[in-house]
């Protein structure tokens, strides 16, 4: 039997559509993967997610990246460099204040990083150069002088990356139930009632429940912190003036 053309060419092109395609595998970039991993999380993805994420071959990440690490650092690297850091401002409380809170909100953005950045087996380039900038602005325009600058720049960000570690980890459910925080507060609460005056302990319990606050909705307890090196640098300055 002779079929027309036109009906060999629709059972042609349908037969195509249902056999699976050949050749070679879709191509992904370096950028793509560590854009995949900061979508995944940096506390979950792994070659396999980010893989499947990008609808290509696990072997054809490792074109692009040098493993599972250097995966990780680079994405970490981009989150980083995408940082709504604040503008120089000329009042260094503030600044400082800006700094930190934008350091925070990096760590919510971006899942696992805060923990990453304590990982890693040396500081990223992007960071140091974000804290260079600042310390910069400190000493050029503040009058800062340079060690006393990169000391309080390093103690703000150390002390805004462990309350975030510290939150999270507290904030984490427990096999049993609840979170650590619960927890926490209910030894405190234990503790109180044996050793110490029943009125300080329970002012003191709900003072750590407020600095603990809740899961996603975490207090302003540690930018108090940061106030706290701020009064300390002002009273410094101001005995320097004196």
């Amino acid at each position: 039997m002779v079929f027309p053309r036109e009906i060999l060419a629709d059972r042609y092109d349908g037969a195509m559509a249902d056999r699976p395609r050949r050749g070679r595998p879709p191509l992904t970039s370096r950028e793509a993967i560590l854009d995949a991993v900061l979508e995944l999380g940096l506390d979950r993805a792994t070659t396999t997610s980010v893989a499947a994420h990008l609808g290509v071959d696990q072997s054809t990440l490792y074109r692009h990246i040098g493993g599972v690490e250097d995966m990780l650092d680079g994405a970490a690297a981009v989150a980083i460099t995408r940082g709504d850091w604040p503008e120089p401002d000329d009042d260094w409380a503030e600044y400082l204040r800006a700094c930190a809170r934008a350091m925070w909100a990096m760590f919510r953005a971006n899942p696992g990083l805060a923990q990453r950045l304590r990982l890693m087996s040396t500081v990223p380039a992007e960071l140091v150069t974000q804290s260079y900038l600042v310390v910069e602005h400190l000493t050029a325009r503040l009058g800062f002088e340079l060690r006393e600058a990169a000391l309080i720049v390093d103690t703000i960000g150390d002390m805004t990356a462990d309350s975030y570690l510290t939150l999270e980890a507290l904030h984490r459910p427990t096999a049993e139930g609840g979170s650590y925080s619960e927890r926490v507060l209910e030894r405190m609460a234990e503790a109180g009632e044996v050793l110490g005056d029943p009125v300080v302990s329970r002012e003191y319990l709900d003072a750590m429940r407020y600095a603990m606050g809740e899961p996603g909705a975490p207090s302003s307890w540690w930018l108090d912190k940061v106030d706290l090196v701020i009064d300390g640098v002002r009273h410094r300055l101001d005995r320097r003036t004196t």
